[in-house]
């Protein structure tokens, strides 16, 4: 069983207008408002660029019970992996940067069939030349189903 994840956020400006487009001097582009604004949104993905997600047990051990506490750790030596495309997850955030470092527990709700999912990584801005795994990202979900397995022919 392998899963798939595709994040996306709201748009950058979705909650203010950026005013102070290119006239202030900032020291980088990740300070500079009007940057952000040029990207739209962040996406957070193991299937949008390529074939990435991540092995969670075999069709035989999927059940909620199996799934509740698990806690997994993802790409977590990023310096061994030389090709982009070999990452769990890729990351659009100022242009395509890299995630790694992953750390994802699903904690089901009760007796139900629905799960918190805590997931903790990090960030390496690739695509400006800054290979160094600095920048933290949480993603809390309170509340998603178990994936249900489709039938196939």
């Amino acid at each position: 069983m392998w899963f798939d994840i595709h994040l996306e956020t709201a748009n950058y400006n979705s909650e203010r207008d950026i005013k102070d487009k290119e006239s202030s001097n900032y020291t980088s582009d990740w300070d500079a408002p009007y940057s952000w604004e040029n990207y739209q949104s962040c996406i957070l993905s193991s299937d949008d660029w390529h074939n990435g997600g991540f092995k969670i047990c075999s069709k035989d051990e999927y059940t909620p019970e199996f799934l509740n506490g698990l806690e997994l750790l993802i790409d977590p030596s990023p310096e061994t992996i030389t090709d982009r495309n070999d990452f769990a997850f890729q990351i659009y955030l100022l242009s395509h940067d890299t995630v790694a470092k992953h750390k994802i527990k699903f904690d089901r709700i009760g007796n139900s069939n629905r799960f918190k999912i805590s997931w903790f990584g990090k960030i390496a801005r690739t695509y400006v030349g800054d290979h160094d795994f600095k920048y933290n990202f949480s993603v809390m979900v309170t509340s998603a189903d178990f994936p249900q397995l489709t039938e196939t022919l």
